[in-house]
Formats: C-alpha cells, structure tokens, sequence
C-alpha cells in the first residue's frame, strides 16, 4: 500500500522552532521495492521460488511548504507526484511474461495546520504540536493501463491498476499529527504520529479482482470496488551531532494501513496490514539549508486479515525504504513579502 503521509526531520542544529513569518520549503523523495509476500507475519517464500510474485515500485516527489504565522501556529501544505508500478506474471500457471501496470501523477494534496502546545519562548529546549488538516481527493483513482487477465494471458486492454500504484484515493480525508522534541544539550530525542483519517466507504473503482479477471466469481463478491482505507505512519528516535553541520539520526517507524477504518465503513477492496523498520539516516546543516537520507530497514511484515470476511491474503513489502530531503528555511519571508507589497 502506497503511504501518502509525511513526518517531520529533526536536525540536531537547534533550529527546530520558527519564528513567525519563516517560510520553510521541503523537496522530499520516497523510493521503494518490494517483491517479498507475507501473509500475517509469514513469509510466502514459495512466490519466489515458483516465480509467481508481484513486483511493485513506488517513487514519490513531494513538494512541501510551511509557513509560521505566529511562534505558535503555522500553516503546510504538501503536493506529492507520483510515480509506480505492478507487475505479475501471465498467465501465472505457466509463468509466463510479466505484465506490468503503471499508475503516474499528481497525487492527492494536504492542507493543514499546526500549533505548538507551550510557549516557545519558554520552552525552547522541548516541545509538543498538534495539526491538524485535510487530505483533497486531487490524484487519480480510476486510472488505466493495458495488462491481460492473469489466468489466460488474454484481455489485454485498459483496465483500472492496482490500488497501490494509484496517485490518489478517491476521498477527502482528515489529516491527524503529534509531533514532541526534547534536547539534551545537542541530543534531540523526538516522536512524531501521524493519521490520515479517510470517511468515504469504496472509490467506484473496480479493484485489482476484477482486473485480473475474477470479477465473475461469487466468492470475491464484496471487493470488487476499491477501499478508501485509513493509514497511520509514527516515527520516534534520537539525532546527535557528529561534526560541524553533519548529524546522525537513529530510529523507529511504523506505517500501515488498519483493517477498519475509524470513521465510516470499511467495505471494498484493500490490504491491511504494517511494517516496522529500524531508521538510520544522515542530516547536514548549514545555514537555513538542511539535506537529509534515511534509510528504513525492515524489521516486521504483517499483512493482516481482510475487513469484513476475516480471510487471510498476502502483500509485497519492502526490506528498505530510500528517504531524501532538500529543506530551505527563507527567514522573516511573511513579513518581507508584506513589505515589499507596500502594505
């Protein structure tokens, strides 16, 4: 499942907290691979060896901008592009060549905002913020690509992708966050949470199921339109300085997509379940410019039981994720743009 969220980088240079009318701009990049099927915490290495297993690529550009009112609220909004891939071999019994789907574009785009709990002049060493937003449904949901049934290897017209390679969900969602830091001299230990909220039920648009053929058959009757799931991403860990600009960051993640959705049915198709990773990453700071690399390792896969019917399926996870990331902080840009407006 493509995770549309973000979490916040913590530098260990102490220019962690704004000051209003700083604009910080964030180019932020998300790659992945993942071949390897679970189902629960199960690994289904017969895929492998049978050459039966899915394939799936995931690249994500998000352009992301905050915007410090006040010391205390602030204001982000976050465009991501998006650009992925499924594949499987058809017909799957023969294993026969791979039939690749691709899903690209504008992905759906976060408004939001977000105030720090305690006074910042008074608590500069350590803090809490909650945000809170909205997800616009802006990607496509319903978009095509030619693959064949996997079955017989025929059909091969334009059909609706895989929901994991979509660049959008179809539903206007509620975006949730919590984010602390606490510095120990210029040790920055911090946690952040993050959960996207999606109210709609199904999209409309026909699942993977019918895709590859199987729309006929009774026992899939139920999952034959796609889920707006839930997703949920949390993140917690320790960066500390090495030399000059240059930190180290050491953490844990957690993204998944819940079985249930807590507002709204949990109807359709989708596929729950989480992954862990331990987090090691690198962060260089000079001036306002921070470059960052983070690189998720996989700790646990579990691709847990579908909504509804309660029957076990399996899904690819990668064994890392690539995380970079281009931060400018433009200082006292509200109230020079005010300025110069002659207001």
């Amino acid at each position: 499942m493509l995770i549309r969220q973000n979490a916040p980088v913590f530098g260990a240079s102490g220019n962690i907290l704004p000051e209003p009318g700083d604009l910080d701009f964030t180019v932020s990049y998300r790659g992945l691979h993942s071949d390897n099927h679970y189902n629960g915490t199960i690994a289904q290495k017969q895929r492998q060896e049978l050459g039966t297993y899915v394939v799936n690529n995931q690249q994500v550009l998000d352009l992301y901008g905050s915007y410090a009112a006040t010391k205390r609220l602030s204001f982000s909004l976050s465009v991501p592009y998006i650009e992925a891939s499924w594949s499987v071999p058809t017909p799957i019994s023969t294993v026969g060549p791979r039939a690749e789907q691709n899903g690209k574009g504008l992905g759906d785009v976060i408004l939001s905002g977000g105030v720090w709990l305690f006074d910042p002049e008074k608590h500069k060493t350590g803090n809490f913020s909650v945000t809170v937003g909205c997800k616009a449904p802006t990607g496509d949901y319903k978009q095509k690509d030619d693959y064949p049934d996997i079955i017989t290897g025929a059909n091969n017209v334009p059909k609706v992708v895989d929901q994991s390679v979509q660049p959008g969900d179809g539903g206007w969602g509620i975006v949730l966050g919590l984010q602390g830091f606490k510095m120990v001299q210029k040790v920055i230990f911090f946690g952040s949470a993050n959960y996207l909220a999606n109210p709609r039920d199904t999209n409309g648009a026909p699942s993977i199921i019918v895709g590859l053929g199987f729309g006929g058959n009774p026992a899939f009757a139920g999952i034959l339109e796609n889920s707006v799931p839930d997703s949920y991403l949390l993140r917690t860990g320790v960066t500390f300085p090495i030399k000059g600009g240059l930190s180290g960051s050491l953490g844990f993640r957690m993204e998944g997509l819940p079985r249930y959705d807590i507002i709204g049915d949990s109807n359709g198709w989708r596929r729950p379940g989480y992954e862990t990773f331990i987090e090691p990453g690198l962060i260089y700071s000079t001036g306002n410019t921070t470059w960052s690399i983070h690189v998720p390792t996989a700790l646990v896969r579990n691709r847990q039981a579908n909504p509804g019917t309660g029957n076990p399926g399996d899904a690819t996870f990668p064994d890392y994720i690539f995380l970079a990331g281009y931060s400018y902080r433009f200082p006292d840009f509200g109230h020079r743009l005010m300025k110069g407006s002659g207001n």
